[in-house]
């Protein structure tokens, strides 16, 4: 027998296993959902499918690891709420996401972690606003979404992540960034807060190549890449002062399957951002993985801090997946905690009341998976430290970390 077969088994096993459990959350949509007085029930708009599943299964799996344990913390207080979870795969669509929450309005649910997107986001805020319905989400970051609303967003907004990626351009000695961003309001809004920091900073920002989210077929884009990249090396600078960065999804395995063809785009180094950190799509695939392993590529995440609650989730997700759960999960696991210690500390589930009461209740909860959590005016993260991912042999490694306090990077393999 193929040694590799019991590996590839056991992968298949773990894959329809999570996938299994995912789905067995998603066909309670279909069940009435309980509406007594004691029922806590939570609403997850999160993608099963499409540019951001990967993302969004984690998500999913820590949201319903939140309820299993919220429900175990109402036994132990002997309290007769109890915590219900409807799941809706959204797709990583924005069309999709509308018709979404609309469903679980209709059934009369408020209280809803979710969407991934901040294109998703960007689509429902007016019916979430319109309805009274409370949104957490747990990674949307577009700066266009940091206003007052019924929006709360346990991640600080891109500004704070543009300035990370110019501060670690300048670390690196990078002095021209070639952006290729998704054309939608998150890599809109990453595009320029990245460019204004760096910038600021006296560094130079091509205007780049902005792509549809529907594009998977890069070819055009690669080209147009390489041309670009060519005319700075002959304006004289150097290929270790230039440096491409994507902001992107699961797509960008697409654009590594072409790009790695032209020598000038694996001569320079790329960086990329939270879209694509820690995205088990691009692992999946020999060909993007050998083109980032080769550039050395390192992307940018918001950060939580160790701790037992990590840990659980940790050990919980990667029984399941067989990997450590993206940043994201972190924040979705929290969201469900926020919502249900808001109906304990009022009394009530109102979204109303849940939305008044939430900045107070998440400035007391003290053992959550990210840390201390403070909203700034907009109801979004106000301060979080960033890792930084990059590929290796063995898959996604942590390569060092900037703390936002020191204004500082702390680099592993260095």
């Amino acid at each position: 027998m193929n040694k590799f077969y019991p590996i590839i088994a056991g992968i298949i096993i773990v894959i329809i296993a999570s996938s299994l459990a995912f789905y067995s959350q998603q066909d309670a949509s279909e069940m009435s959902v309980d509406t007594s007085p004691n029922a806590i029930t939570i609403g997850a708009l999160l993608p099963a499918t499409g540019d951001l599943a990967s993302h969004g299964s984690d998500s999913n799996l820590a949201v319903q690891l939140a309820v299993e344990d919220f429900n175990k913390h109402l036994i132990a207080l002997d309290s007769d709420y109890s915590m219900e979870l409807i799941v809706e795969d959204t797709q990583t669509d924005p069309v999709v996401a509308l018709e979404k929450i609309q469903s679980l309005n209709s059934k009369g649910i408020s209280l809803i972690v979710g969407t991934q997107t901040s294109a998703e986001l960007n689509n429902i805020k007016s019916y979430a606003d319109s309805n009274g319905m409370l949104l957490i989400s747990p990674s949307s970051t577009s700066p266009k979404l940091a206003i007052d609303d019924n929006i709360y967003r346990l991640i600080p907004d891109d500004t704070k992540q543009g300035k990370v990626l110019a501060e670690l351009f300048v670390y690196d000695g990078i002095k021209v960034i070639v952006p290729i961003y998704r054309g939608d309001v998150w890599g809109d809004g990453l595009y320029e807060s990245t460019l204004d920091s760096f910038v600021s900073l006296g560094g130079t920002v091509d205007p780049g190549i902005r792509y549809s989210p529907e594009v998977t077929v890069f070819s055009s884009e690669a080209s147009l890449l390489d041309g670009i990249v060519s005319n700075y090396v002959q304006d004289g600078y150097t290929n270790d002062e230039i440096a491409v960065l994507v902001i992107g999804f699961s797509e960008v395995v697409h654009l590594f399957n072409f790009v790695g063809s032209y020598d000038n785009l694996r001569n320079v180094s790329w960086y990329g951002s939270d879209g694509s950190s820690n995205d088990d799509a691009i692992t999946s695939d020999k060909i993007a993985t050998a083109f980032a392993t080769d550039v050395g590529l390192v992307t940018t995440q918001f950060s939580a801090p160790d701790s037992p609650t990590v840990q659980h989730i940790n050990q919980a997700l990667i029984e399941q997946t067989g990997s450590i759960p993206n940043a994201y999960a972190y924040s979705a696991y929290d969201a469900v905690w926020l919502i249900g210690n808001a109906v304990l500390e009022t009394g009530s589930t109102d979204s109303a009341v849940i939305i008044s009461a939430l900045p107070d209740v998440a400035a007391t909860y003290d053992d959550g998976a990210i840390g201390k959590i403070t909203f700034n005016d907009a109801g979004d993260l106000a301060i979080s430290n960033y890792a930084l991912w990059s590929i290796g042999e063995d898959g996604w490694y942590l390569h060092g970390y900037y703390h936002v306090s020191e204004n500082a990077f702390d680099f592993y393999d260095e």
